[in-house]
Parts: C-alpha cells; sequence; structure tokens
C-alpha cells in the first residue's frame, strides 16, 4: 500500500517535522506498508480487487477513514480467503493510523488465521508480520516486534526480495535499541550495509540506503547515518531521479536538525531543505521540504526570507490532495505564522485562524480524529493567546477529549499542558481557589502523560531529543510551582512536588542521553531512614520568582522553605563560579559563596544539627549545578570543613554499597602525552598522571595500571573485562560538555566519547556476550580525573551524570572546570588512603582530601580543592 519515497517521507518528515507542536511526536507512526498486493497473487485475485486499489490511493493521501470502509466493503464482498487476509493487512495498516490499535491487532490475528488455513501464500505471509511488528512496537512489545519482523525478513529471503528484506532488517534495529541490544543492532547494520553495497545502483538501492541511514540515525550513529544518506543522493543522481534526489535531501536536512542546536548546523540543515524544495516537482514532496526551511528561517531569526517564503507556501498548500499530510502542512504554517508574529504585526490572527479552520473542516471531513484533535488543540492556543479564555478552555478540550478517545498520548499532554495555563489566565498566581485546584489537576495529567510516553520513545529512538525550554520543562516547573504557592504546603503537596523535581532530572539525563536510563532503583528516603541515617537530602528548584527548597531528613517529616533572592540567582552564581577559578579571590568567593549559603542552608543549620547530619546529598537545578556546594561559605568556614557533600540526579539511586577495602580492585589508566591530533590540539601535557597513579598504588589496594600509548580504546576494553574492578581511574584529559557529542576522555587513539561507555562497561551484560556468564558486576566508582567540564554550562554536569549512567557506575567522581596537575596527586594520595576504611564513605574520603589541599597554604583557594564532585552512590 505505500512505495518506498512514501515510507521515508511518513517516519522522516511527517513524523519528525510536520507535526512538530513537539518532538514528542518525532517518529510517531513507524509505518511500513508494502505494496505487494499485487505480488504472489493469481491473476484473478487482482483482477478483483479494485476497491483496495482505492484504499491504497486512500491510504498513500493521508485519507484513513475513508479507506477503513472502502476496506471493510471489500472484505465483505470478497470471496478469495488470500485476498481476505490482503484486506485485513491493509485494513490494520489504516487502523493504525487512527489510533484503533486494538482492533488494527485484531484485523491482523484475523489474517493469520486465515493463512493458517490457507498455503503457498509467502508474499501475503510476509506482508502481515511486518505489519504486525509493527503494531507490537506500537503497543511496546519490542521482543514480539522483532520475532514478527525476523520472520517477514526470512520470508522475504526465500522470496529472493531482496530489497524488503532488507527494510524488515531496518526495521528490526528499532526492536534491538528498545530491548537494549545494541551490540546486535550494530552487527545487523554492519551487514545491511554490505548487502547493499554488492546490488547494482537502482531506486530501490537508493531508498534502501536512505531508509538505512535513518536507522543509524536511530541508533545514534550520526556519521554513519549521514554517510548513506549522501549514497542514496548519489544514486539518485545518477539515475537522474528528482523526487528521489528531493527526499534524500530531506533526509540529509532532518539529521542535520537532529544532530545539533547550533546556528551552524541550523545553517547547513537549511541548505539541504532548499535543496529539496528545488529539485521536487510537486507540490506533495516541495511543501515539507519549505515548511522546513521557514521553520530554520525563523529560529535564525532571517525574518525578510521568512516573510517572502510564506505566502508562496500558503498558495502552494491549496493544491495538495484532501488528507492528513495537508492538514498537518496547514496547522504547520498556522505554528510558524503565530511565531512570526512575536516580531511582525503580519500575518494577522484571522488569516492564521482562517487557515485552521479549513483544517479543522477536513479532518471532520476525513473522519481523522488524530488530525481533528491536532487542530483543535492550535485553534485553542490561538484563542489562548488572544486572552479570550472560555473559548480556549472550550476548543481545548475537545482537542483533549479527542487525543484521549485514541489514546494518542504525545498530543494529549500538549492539551492538558495548555488546559492547565488557561485555567490560570496566563497569571503567574491563580486568583481563586477553583482555578488553582483545576490547573493543578491539568499540570498533574500532562506531567502523567509525559512519564508514561518519554522513557518509551527515548528507548526506541536515541536521536528523539526533547526541546526541553519550549516543550516539556514548563510543565514541571509549573506544577511545581503550583503545588508550593501556598505558605505552607502540605505534606502531600510537598511528595509530590519532589517527585516532579526528581522526573525532571531524570528527564534531562535521558535528554542528555538520548535513551531511557534502566536500572535497579532504590528510594533516596529509604536509604537514609534505614540504611544510612546521618545523611539529609535538599532539593532545589529555581522557579521565576523564588528558589524553592525542600529538605529530607531521616525518619523525619519534609521540610520546606523559599527564598525570593534580592539578586537574580545566574548573576550570583555565574559571578562566583568565574571568581572560584581565580587564583587569591578569597572574599570574592566568601562574599558570594555565603549568599548561596544563606539560600540553601542557613533557614535549616538548626534542623541539621538537631539531626545530627553528617552527609549533605544535594538535588540541584539550573545554574546552582555548576557551583561546587563544598564551596559554599558561612561567614567562617566552608560547607566541606561541616558535612560530607554529593549531587544526586533525583530521588532514587543504585543500591548503595559501602567499599570494602581489602576487596577493592582497580583499573587505571593514564596518559601524559595527548595523541598529535587536531582535534585535540588544545589540550596540554599531562606532568604528574604517572606519580597519581604510584601514589594510588602505595596506598596498598590493588591496582592494574594502563599507560601512555598502551591506553587505547581496544587495550582498555580488553583489560576492563578481563576482571571485576571496583574503580576505574582514568587520570587523563576529557570533556564534559552539555553537547553529549562533545563528552570525552583522551586516550593515546584518540577520542572515548560517551557514545562508546556503555558498550566498553556494559557490554558483558549483552545476550550471547561470553562475558555474561563470568562477570556482570558493574563498577562502584568511576574517577576522572584531569578531565574538565565546559566552562560555565550549568548543563555541562550532565556529562558527568551522563558518563556515569553509561559507564554503569554507582558513583562518579570528577571536576567542575581544568583541574591543576600538580595539586591532584596529594588530592588523589588522599582519596585512596581513606577509600573503603571502616565507617568512612565515598562523600567523607572526597571531603578528607579536600581538607588536606584547604589546610595546604599553596592550596588553600577553592580553586585547587573545590571542583572535585561526587555523582551518585554516597557511601
Amino acid at each position: 500500500m505505500k512505495n518506498l519515497s512514501q515510507k521515508q517521507r511518513q517516519r522522516f518528515w511527517y513524523g519528525l517535522l510536520a507535526c512538530l507542536t513537539t518532538l514528542l511526536c518525532i517518529f510517531g507512526s513507524p509505518v511500513v506498508a508494502r505494496d505487494v498486493v499485487s505480488q504472489g497473487l493469481t491473476a484473478s485475485v487482482v483482477a478483483s480487487s479494485s476497491q483496495e486499489e482505492v484504499a491504497k490511493n486512500l491510504y498513500m493521501s493521508g485519507r484513513f477513514a475513508e479507506a477503513v470502509k472502502l476496506l471493510q466493503q471489500a472484505y465483505q464482498t470478497s470471496g478469495n480467503q488470500v485476498e481476505k487476509a490482503v484486506i485485513l493487512s491493509n485494513l490494520a495498516l489504516n487502523l493504525h493510523q487512527l489510533g484503533r490499535i486494538n482492533e488494527a491487532s485484531g484485523a491482523i490475528e484475523e489474517a493469520i488465521a486465515i493463512l493458517q488455513n490457507t498455503p503457498n501464500s509467502p508474499p501475503v505471509w510476509a506482508q502481515i508480520w511486518d505489519i504486525k511488528g509493527n503494531l507490537e512496537l506500537a503497543q511496546g512489545k519490542a521482543q514480539a516486534a522483532l520475532s514478527s519482523w525476523e520472520t517477514a525478513a526470512s520470508v522475504y529471503q526465500q522470496l529472493k526480495d531482496s530489497n524488503r528484506a532488507i527494510l524488515t532488517q531496518i526495521n528490526q534495529t528499532q526492536a534491538l535499541q528498545a530491548l537494549g541490544l545494541y551490540r546486535r543492532e550494530i552487527s545487523l547494520l554492519q551487514s545491511l550495509t554490505t548487502d547493499l553495497q554488492k546490488q547494482p545502483d537502482s531506486l530501490a538501492k537508493a531508498a534502501s540506503f536512505r531508509n538505512l541511514g535513518e536507522a543509524l540515525a536511530l541508533a545514534g550513529d550520526i556519521d554513519r547515518a549521514k554517510k548513506h544518506l549522501q549514497q542514496s543522493l548519489e544514486i539518485a543522481q545518477k539515475l537522474r531521479s528528482p523526487e528521489t534526489i528531493a527526499t534524500a535531501y530531506l533526509s540529509l536536512g532532518n539529521l542535520a536538525y537532529i544532530s545539533g542546536s547550533s546556528i551552524e548546523q541550523k545553517k547547513t540543515a537549511l541548505a539541504y531543505y532548499e535543496k529539496a524544495a528545488i529539485s521536487s516537482t510537486t507540490a506533495t514532496s516541495k511543501i515539507p521540504s519549505q515548511l522546513n526551511c521557514l521553520r530554520l528561517l525563523i529560529e535564525l531569526e532571517q525574518w525578510p526570507a521568512a516573510q517572502v517564503l510564506y505566502p508562496e507556501i500558503q498558495s502552494q498548500i491549496a493544491n495538495l490532495p484532501l488528507g492528513r499530510s495537508a492538514i498537518y502542512a496547514q496547522v504547520n504554517l498556522a505554528q510558524r505564522l503565530l511565531e512570526m508574529r512575536q516580531k511582525f504585526p503580519e500575518p494577522n490572527p484571522e488569516t492564521i485562524g482562517k487557515i485552521l479552520a479549513v483544517a479543522r473542516q477536513q479532518a471532520q471531513q476525513l473522519e481523522d480524529i488524530r488530525s481533528e484533535s491536532f487542530v483543535l488543540g492550535n485553534l485553542g492556543h490561538l484563542y489562548e493567546l488572544s486572552q479570550q479564555w472560555s473559548i480556549a478552555q472550550d476548543l481545548t478540550t475537545q482537542a483533549l477529549n479527542l487525543s484521549q478517545s485514541i489514546q494518542a498520548s504525545d498530543i494529549a499532554y500538549r492539551w492538558q499542558w495548555q488546559l492547565g495555563r488557561i485555567l490560570c489566565q496566563g497569571k503567574p498566581q491563580c486568583d481563586r481557589q477553583g482555578d488553582i485546584t483545576g490547573a493543578i489537576a491539568a499540570y498533574q495529567q500532562a506531567f502523567n502523560t509525559l512519564q508514561n510516553i518519554r522513557s518509551d520513545l527515548i528507548a526506541t529512538n536515541k536521536n528523539v531529543q526533547f526541546s526541553f525550554r519550549e516543550t516539556v520543562e514548563p510543565v514541571y516547573r509549573r506544577l511545581v510551582d503550583l503545588l508550593l504557592q501556598s505558605s505552607a504546603p502540605s505534606q502531600e503537596n510537598l511528595t509530590q512536588a519532589r517527585n516532579v523535581i526528581e522526573a525532571l532530572q531524570v528527564a534531562k539525563l535521558q535528554n542528555y542521553l538520548r535513551q531511557a536510563c534502566e536500572d535497579t532503583k532504590l528510594a533516596l528516603d529509604k536509604v537514609i531512614d534505614s540504611q544510612d541515617q546521618t545523611s539529609a537530602v535538599i532539593y532545589a528548584i529555581i522557579l521565576d520568582d523564588r528558589l524553592e527548597v525542600i529538605l529530607k531528613r531521616p525518619n523525619k517529616k519534609l521540610s520546606h522553605y523559599a527564598t525570593p533572592p534580592q539578586q537574580k540567582i545566574e548573576e550570583v552564581v555565574s559571578r562566583l563560579y568565574e571568581n572560584l577559578q581565580e587564583d587569591g579571590s578569597y572574599e570574592e568567593v566568601q562574599q558570594d559563596g555565603q549568599k548561596v549559603y544563606n539560600w540553601l542552608i542557613q533557614p535549616i543549620e538548626k534542623d541539621l544539627k538537631d539531626s545530627k547530619i553528617k552527609n549533605l546529598i544535594f538535588v540541584l537545578d539550573g545554574a546552582l549545578r555548576k557551583i561546587p556546594m563544598a564551596s559554599l561559605y558561612d561567614g567562617q568556614q566552608y560547607l566541606v570543613e561541616k558535612y560530607a557533600v554529593s549531587l544526586a540526579l533525583g530521588l532514587q539511586v543504585r543500591e548503595p554499597i559501602a567499599l570494602d577495602r581489602s576487596k577493592i580492585k582497580i583499573l587505571a589508566a593514564s596518559l601524559t602525552q595527548p595523541p598529535n591530533n587536531t582535534e585535540l590540539s588544545g589540550f596540554s601535557r599531562l606532568e604528574n598522571v604517572e606519580q597519581e597513579i604510584k601514589e594510588i598504588k602505595k596506598t596498598g589496594l590493588a591496582v592494574n595500571w594502563i599507560a601512555d600509548r598502551e591506553f587505547t580504546t581496544k587495550n582498555f576494553n580488553k583489560k576492563l573485562n578481563s576482571t571485576n574492578f571496583d574503580v576505574v581511574h582514568l587520570a587523563t584529559h576529557g570533556l564534559f560538555s552539555a553537547n553529549r557529542e562533545n563528552t570525552f576522555v583522551v586516550t593515546a587513539d584518540g577520542k572515548l566519547k560517551i557514545d562508546q561507555f556503555d558498550r566498553l562497561f556494559l557490554n558483558q551484560g549483552q545476550k550471547g556476550d561470553s562475558f555474561a556468564r563470568r562477570r556482570y558486576r558493574r563498577i562502584e566508582l568511576l574517577v576522572l580525573s584531569a578531565c574538565q567540564t565546559a566552562t560555565g554550562n550549568d548543563q555541562a554536569v550532565m556529562g558527568i551524570a551522563g558518563t556515569t549512567v553509561q559507564a554503569g557506575a554507582s558513583s562518579a567522581i570528577a571536576s567542575l572546570w581544568d583541574l591543576d596537575d600538580e595539586a591532584s596527586v596529594p588530592f588523589i594520595k588522599e582519596f585512596y588512603t581513606h577509600l573503603g576504611q571502616p565507617n568512612i564513605s565515598r562523600a567523607e574520603a572526597l571531603r578528607l582530601a579536600q581538607q588536606v589541599l584547604l589546610k595546604n597554604p599553596k592550596y588553600d583557594h577553592p580553586r585547587y580543592w573545590a571542583p572535585y564532585v561526587l555523582v551518585g552512590s554516597w557511601l
């Protein structure tokens, strides 16, 4: 029912940018219909299938409800069992698009039951198992989807249909990702590349390379994805196929767009989209590229070009055939025009309203519930912006009800969020109690919906990176704001606000890693109530008008206080961060350090003392993350002189296990001279890393050491998997950046990127891996010595946390700025002297090592001792 070019458009354009009210819609419609109705069937069956052909055309134009009716009629009149199975499989495709997943699954199961009693129909078997795999993946049944696609691929191979076999194997990579079987996924992708290279050039080969490139993008392999998309383009250019060329450029533009948010990357994407629009010969393929161009022109603030382009798009949309793509194109245009109105008086709201009204009429005509919900929600937003609250609420409620009726959670959360905003009428404080109650309920629903769909989407697509500042983070923050607006919020509200804070931290980490984080979790409350009653947890979240802080002490109710800082938090924190790195700036550091201390610690000093707290665990937000809490100042002492300090990502951790010094095994790797590489030219020689490792060995701990030229990625991986190590110590340059692609440690053969950490540290857990039978104990502590974060970026802490998670470590120690190579030697010596001793936790060992530097006049400035932070388990 669908050719390769349309498959590509639906997955990569329709999923990525057409439905762009939210990046949650990326790859949200994993349909892989195949035009196999006329393959392998008898002539009589083909001749009697005119209704199916009409239904096919309706499907291709996005008129799914009409296709369903025709297929149901065809099913009733068909007397051929094989044809019935084909009709049912195509019916399932359309029902899936309409959100009627249960009905779609029922249709596929009925088709399977028919074919089990009908021999000699392998092409139809292949189609049905292919479609079944898509339905199963949409329902979160990744293992079942993998099995279905393996069956489909096997049948296609028996039929010697290599193109469809390859496409079905590409689908398998999505299921392998969802199951966390990355090594199998990579192996399959490599095999597919080899098979494709052997085939003669054809449009089918170009389409296969394009789909393979998309699959590699999903796997997070941007470089190889680009290579295969370029191959697709080259084949299309050689064959002189304008539409295939346009589709390749569109895919390359999408890849550039999702690869990063820098101006250069956006300009690269824009250039590809412009080439796609020029190459396109029909409105159906030209408009998607032009809409993407318009979006980027607005993001790049190229207003004159945007003003010229939008009327052209508007005039061409009328030429699109009636269908979902046309509806989404109109909504897409309306959204862009709303963005443009922030800078210009034109186009006026009436123009935008007319565009959406036409789209609504078309959605109703097509009986397309998802599209109608999409249009109504955007109409509601238009009225929200014009402060016509009653109409906005009514339209938003209608949109929400429609989205929930088809379980379209990816758009339902937006209408729940929008409803919450409308109930408060855009005000920072809700005026009436009924409004705040309703707003909290709406925001709670949006939050719950996000929690349910985020992990599923990220697990199946590493490159689903949410636009937090625009589409996700405001939901979390506003809910916390509403829950804590009372001067004395209830324990229920405090607990819920704290849960949201945790979810925000985890969401940011998943967003950074572009994958779901699965691990055995244990509530922090349970740990400090029963296992470590000398620790307290401090949760801080920065809202528009105040800093909210929640305190959890062992076996006590939650405490709460709010501080409206006289100065902007970001200004104080940024100044403190800069001064912390300036040797000699004692007074400046202490002055601003005391301000932050007064915000976070001073109101609870007595509570901490009464509870005999020795360790503070911070869950920090925003700009506060780039400040080492150990450097806060109470007027006489730094915080490190009173408490051990650690950072947590949220309310849950891997079960903390205290280290046993007599059993600790350390894998140490050091690199004195970075390789002579242009990419690494900014990294200097590290004169003291060899001495650093020697000091660790002097403490009596068991150390396995690889140094300098021997410290290659291959050797490191071999050593790591040779035995059970508790601690991995990397004494080398590295960078922990807000950009995942620029987070790495330096080895003798180049960069060891964060994306490789899960494969190096955790590959022993993969199915079929020989190490799984011998070793599946994750490391307890990852020490990243001589590494640094991207200067001044509070998001860079995600690099440290992300590296910890990717390595499967219980905790990590890293630095918030470039370390002093000489000072690191006594620090490391002292840290490992205490690590694992009775009654000395990781956090306490860190504190003792920091205090040694603090007491040394040569290193007493926070520049030397403060940058070290412990993330994760503190025991």
